[in-house]
């Protein structure tokens, strides 16, 4: 069953995957699914296809592509929400289809690092100060794609004491 939104009303919620050309609802706005998943509204990104991981701030909600040495919060979108583009990206739940760097690189319940090797995508190689908070693969990876479980991630581009 496709996550359909619950809770308050939104006067133009639109649906997970839709990709708005027109601004429908409030930057940073969250709404949670019937399946549990959360999302935060936020603009778009160049070049962004669905899985790729997002980081973004919680003063613009713009969304960057992931890579390496990024600071802030993490997201998955779940469509291609390109520039001049809003759409909702993932922040809680489980994700099927989330964007790996290479086929057959991570490990099944690791946690994943941001990487310079493609934007919007993770590893599970130990990259010093990019781990990614709150994002556990379930299992691994097959032809770059991995599913994820993950829980308001974020990066610090800090590497704890």
């Amino acid at each position: 069953m496709a996550d359909q939104f619950v809770g308050h009303a939104l006067a133009s919620a639109g649906l997970v995957t839709s990709v708005d050309t027109v601004q429908r609802n409030m930057l940073g706005a969250r709404i949670q699914a019937s399946n549990g998943n959360e999302y935060v509204y936020l603009a778009g990104v160049a070049s962004c296809a669905e899985g790729d991981f997002v980081s973004y701030n919680a003063t613009t909600y713009v969304a960057v592509r992931l890579i390496a040495n990024a600071v802030g919060m993490v997201a998955i979108a779940p469509a291609a929400i390109l520039a001049a583009n809003w759409g909702w990206f993932l922040i809680k739940g489980f994700y099927a289809t989330a964007r790996a760097q290479s086929a057959g690189s991570i490990a099944a319940a690791g946690g994943v690092f941001a990487t310079s090797a493609a934007a919007g995508t993770v590893d599970d190689s130990s990259l010093a100060a990019n781990f990614v908070n709150g994002v556990v693969s379930t299992a691994s990876d097959t032809a770059g794609i991995v599913p994820v479980q993950i829980s308001y991630p974020y990066v610090t581009n800090t590497v704890p004491a």
